[in-house]
């Protein structure tokens, strides 16, 4: 059975003696990691619209993994976003039929490892995702019931969060309002669906190898024009 008052008690004990993080996000992010025992862990929030964010990441293959489901629009992030239920991916040298672009990617970037990502649902909706990985074929050492509560107490605690309602241009929440912005841009340049202008943005980002969120900063400081050569 699930010790719910022990882990949330770990959670704020954690999360407010870590003062190498500013902002709330990467506190509860690194306490995350490790309550689970991860290598590191993630928290996005929106993961399937233009507006999803990695608000923290503790390590940068937590957040290479991340910008890599940024641009190919799949992976176990996304999906425990929309079906608000848990995934599980093994990172390997073999085909993946559910994710193949990501799996694929994933492998060359960083490697083998075992992704879990556990949907934030404090609500009648889910809010985002924690993930974390763990390297040398290590399984999650927590019953799934006891990552999941994680999780939930995790947007719990984020929808109390100033900065969220805000959404300036500083700190873990503003890659969100970027992202939208440029998208806007976008499909006013090229006279696109929000989706459609999504889409471009993704796939430039593939193809430069850099991060949607650093696309997204070209867009909107006019580094990068659609309709033409920049």
């Amino acid at each position: 059975m699930t010790d719910r008052a022990g882990i949330f008690v770990r959670l704020a004990t954690l999360a407010a003696a870590n003062a190498t993080h500013p902002d709330l996000a990467g506190r509860l992010c690194a306490a995350s990691r490790l309550i689970l025992g991860a290598d590191g862990a993630a928290i996005t929030v929106e993961n399937t619209t233009a507006n999803r964010t990695t608000l923290s990441t503790t390590d940068a293959v937590m957040a290479r993994l991340e910008d890599l489901q940024d641009v190919t629009g799949e992976g176990p992030c996304l999906d425990a976003f929309r079906y608000s239920t848990h995934f599980t991916l093994v990172v390997n040298d073999r085909p993946n039929v559910r994710w193949p672009e990501f799996a694929r990617s994933a492998w060359q970037a960083v490697g083998g490892l075992n992704m879990y990502s556990f949907p934030m649902r404090p609500s009648n909706r889910t809010l985002g995702v924690v993930s974390v990985y763990f390297t040398d074929r290590r399984e999650l050492p927590e019953p799934i019931d006891t990552a999941q509560f994680l999780a939930d107490a995790v947007g719990a605690a984020l929808l109390q969060d100033p900065a969220a309602k805000g959404l300036g241009t500083e700190g873990p929440w503003a890659s969100r309002a970027q992202i939208h912005h440029a998208c806007g841009m976008v499909t006013a340049q090229l006279r696109l669906s929000a989706e459609d202008a999504l889409a471009i943005l993704r796939a430039y980002a593939y193809a430069h190898d850099i991060t949607l969120a650093e696309t997204a900063r070209r867009v909107v400081n006019r580094e990068l024009d659609f309709r033409g050569d920049s």
